[in-house]
């Protein structure tokens, strides 16, 4: 009887390694192109189905004109490329800040801003989440 629980054990064990971690295909997730230039990829939704997590993809040379959120508070991470990030309503290269890959931002709902890819394509993760989530060092840098 052991053995055999042994030999059922180390049958599952291949099944068992792979069941808790899955890399995501990222060229296989379906998108819809916002602000005429990136491209939104859902990652997580809410149980109405608006986005918890997104991608964002924007293409080499492209600017996501002037916008700003209408709810909760944006955390956004620099998966690949460079940032070049400004806060406003008018587009002005000067006034741009570069942040490289693997900077995080946070975003609040309302605030004008832009961004743009000028140094080859971007991807960006975004999380959305309420404005009291932040943890407080993160809420200290806030203000």
């Amino acid at each position: 009887m052991k053995h055999l629980i042994t030999a059922a054990l180390l049958a599952a064990l291949p099944a068992l390694a792979h069941a808790g971690t899955q890399q995501i295909d990222l060229d296989a997730l379906p998108g819809k192109t916002v602000h005429d230039t990136a491209t939104l990829k859902p990652l997580a939704l809410t149980e109405d189905g608006k986005p918890l997590s997104v991608l964002l993809e924007v293409p080499a040379n492209a600017v996501v004109p002037a916008h700003a959120t209408k709810s909760g508070l944006r955390m956004l991470t620099v998966v690949d490329g460079t940032l070049y990030w400004g806060d406003g309503d008018k587009i002005d290269a000067g006034a741009e800040t570069v942040y490289p890959q693997g900077s995080i931002l946070m975003v609040r709902p309302g605030e004008m801003h832009w961004l743009a890819a000028r140094e080859g394509a971007l991807r960006l993760q975004l999380v959305v989440m309420p404005e009291d989530a932040p943890t407080p060092g993160v809420a200290k840098q806030l203000n």
